[in-house]
């Protein structure tokens, strides 16, 4: 997107990051990058068991406004966390069998144009090789004015 330097805005890079998480939150356009959150210690300390940490793939059950979305998030033992075919953000434990993962995903036009993005924001309950989250989806424009925002559930399974 191109902002003339007479507007006073700020002139928008094209999108850089991957997609979003939640972000499997199709509320218009198309998307597919996303902007990373607070930082974290992920990692799983001496002693915790694998099945305690959310590191790793995970199958995605989104659900929103009645509807329930298909999606797929990768969380890396140093704190990133991905949507798998695009968007983005990080991930930080907060308790025992318990984390938070914000992410950021771009929506893009059929003809490549930037749409906005959507943000996602999520605190997840962790137990053996599932997990169950809450938060709000917040949709910004191009010119990054909120337009939407929307509680959405997520439920995980280790895949």
């Amino acid at each position: 997107m191109k902002r003339s330097a007479d507007t006073g805005r700020r002139r928008r890079a094209p999108a850089v990051v991957a997609a979003a998480v939640l972000a499997a939150v199709p509320m218009t356009g198309t998307s597919t990058a996303a902007a990373p959150a607070q930082a974290g210690a992920p990692a799983a300390g001496p002693g915790r068991a694998a099945a305690e940490s959310p590191v790793g793939r995970w199958a995605l059950k989104v659900s929103f406004e009645g509807h329930t979305y298909d999606s797929t998030v990768q969380f890396t033992p140093g704190g990133t966390a991905f949507i798998v075919g695009g968007g983005a953000g990080r991930w930080s434990r907060t308790g025992d069998g318990s984390f938070t993962f914000r992410i950021a995903e771009p929506m893009w036009s059929e003809k490549g144009d930037y749409l906005g993005r959507v943000s996602v924001e999520q605190r997840a309950r962790l137990t053996g090789d599932t997990f169950t989250s809450s938060g709000v989806s917040r949709q910004y424009d191009a010119d990054d004015t909120l337009t939407r925002s929307v509680q959405a559930h997520d439920t995980g399974t280790r895949s």
